[in-house]
């Protein structure tokens, strides 16, 4: 096979997408961990990832032939999502992996299409889950109980990973909210140009925020630090988000969708091996972290491809996966609704 990826064949293509999306996306809530044990305060970590891979993804755009004109009032919508999806969503998981292993994030964020199909059955003019997917919503709830209960508990884990898993949940929501006003605001620009500038936005934001914290003293890039920094910027957001934008073109929504259920399972092996090999402290996967992967992942894979019911009911179901995939792209490496 050639190396070149535009020699392969669309199989081929295929394939090495969908391996990119799912290990390389499946690998950054590590590649984050690996950051914060290198001593990176979490503002200017995130802020150092986000600047750069939004200029990468504009000058990437521009090559492809992409205007990067955007007018002012779209760009305060996209300003606004970026926001909330990075400064809220992404950075929550910088925040909490300070205190929980990267695996258990993994699956607290995995969590998120259900809480965007949940509010949108409570928004008026959104579509509705049917019932297998407030099925799938009781399920993946339960998925989260079985792993905060020992925790309450003390059977397993410590009290002070709920504080990071509390963090997550505010997290989600405000990643929530802004999934919500990309769909209710819809803007015309292309969708890498679009999240070109919500990732240099949320970049400037985190950066402000980790200057005025006072992180910069802190800021020390170790060969360690600054290799997750690297693999964040180059791979986690610009290869793998091409990649994602590519699959949309090319292979069906719901398939594309299945990197939500896959990506936790990745992650929490790859935080496990980095465990044992030292590279993190240790994160065990005890029968609790594994029942709870496997509830919410059930829970994500039925509620995602179940069909809704139009709000207006003038229109054909969709499946709920065309509507999730753009809302869930920026978990890890950050694609804005608009991606479809």
């Amino acid at each position: 096979m050639s190396l070149n990826p535009l020699r392969w064949t669309h199989t081929a293509k295929l394939v090495a997408a969908f391996g990119t999306l799912y290990v390389v996306w499946g690998s950054t809530y590590l590649a984050i961990r690996v950051g914060l044990e290198a001593d990176l305060p979490p503002a200017l970590f995130a802020g150092a990832r986000l600047l750069p891979a939004g200029l990468l993804l504009l000058a990437i755009a521009r090559l492809r032939g992409r205007s990067l004109r955007i007018a002012f009032n779209e760009y305060r919508i996209v300003a606004v999502v970026g926001v909330l999806l990075l400064c809220g969503g992404m950075f929550s998981t910088f925040l909490a992996e300070r205190v929980i292993p990267s695996g258990l994030a993994a699956l607290v964020v995995a969590l998120l299409p259900l809480w965007v199909a949940l509010a949108e059955s409570l928004v008026p003019g959104m579509d509705r889950p049917t019932a297998r997917g407030y099925l799938g919503l009781v399920i993946g709830f339960v998925g989260l109980g079985v792993l905060v209960a020992p925790r309450l508990t003390g059977i397993s884990g410590t009290r002070s990973e709920l504080v990071g898993i509390g963090i997550l949940i505010v997290g989600t929501w405000l990643w929530t909210a802004g999934s919500i006003l990309s769909k209710r605001k819809p803007v015309k620009v292309d969708a890498m140009v679009a999240t070109g500038y919500e990732m240099l936005t949320a970049g400037a934001v985190l950066l402000a925020i980790g200057t005025v914290a006072g992180q910069w003293p802190a800021f020390a890039l170790t060969p360690k630090g600054l290799a997750a920094l690297l693999y964040l910027i180059l791979i986690g957001s610009c290869v793998a988000f091409t990649a994602f934008v590519w699959l949309l073109r090319n292979a069906p929504a719901s398939k594309v969708m299945t990197y939500a259920y896959v990506n936790p399972v990745i992650a929490v092996f790859l935080g496990w091996s980095a465990g044992r090999l030292g590279l993190v402290p240790p994160e065990p996967v005890d029968g609790w972290v594994i029942a709870g992967m496997a509830i919410i992942v059930a829970g994500v894979a039925l509620t995602t491809s179940a069909p809704t019911r139009p709000a207006e009911l003038l229109t054909a179901p969709e499946p709920a996966s065309e509507l999730a995939v753009a809302g869930m792209a920026e978990s890890a490496a950050q694609a804005p609704d608009t991606a479809d």
